[in-house]
């Protein structure tokens, strides 16, 4: 074997663990911990705002074990881990279909959750509406955490889009 044909199968073994590491759902608990508290301290304004923008008590599940992307547990409370590239933009396009007595009654009356979560195999980088589904009722957004914030009004666009047609 040559010599950089073996230098790359060894870079290849160092780095292949690396990004297990980061894989969804490995961490430890730094970030089970944080997780949690973000669940009990932060989270529960954020999801009230969501079903205000709704205009009704929407169920909203948190998919705690994939949006705790390990090596981040610092991270989870700031703003720009969850609220800004994911909650802001679902309630910002929540109040957009529900601005007008039609738009409120439509959620409403098709509405019955919403789920965000993040599946690193299928949440796209950044075409949103890839990451947006509305099925029987069930609004489900996945997207990476912690990944373009400043993309508020693309991810706006996707959600109003995709609630708008399945409404």
């Amino acid at each position: 074997m040559s010599t950089s044909r073996s230098i790359l199968l060894l870079a290849s073994l160092l780095v292949l663990p690396a990004i297990g590491v980061h894989a969804e759902g490995q961490g430890g608990l730094a970030e089970r911990r944080a997780i949690a508290a973000y669940s009990k301290d932060v989270w529960p304004p954020l999801e009230k705002s969501i079903q205000d923008a709704a205009g009704f008590a929407v169920p909203v599940t948190l998919d705690l074990k994939s949006l705790a992307l390990p090596g981040y547990a610092d991270s989870y409370a700031n703003d720009d881990y969850l609220r800004k590239p994911i909650i802001d933009p679902l309630i910002k396009a929540l109040s957009n279909v529900g601005s007008d007595a039609m738009g409120r009654e439509a959620l409403k009356d098709k509405l019955k959750s919403i789920t965000i979560s993040y599946d690193e195999a299928t949440a796209p980088a950044s075409n949103y509406r890839e990451g947006v589904t509305f099925t029987d009722g069930a609004l489900k957004l996945n997207w990476r955490p912690y990944a373009n914030v400043d993309d508020f009004d693309p991810r706006v666009k996707a959600i109003t889009d995709v609630l708008e047609k399945g409404l």
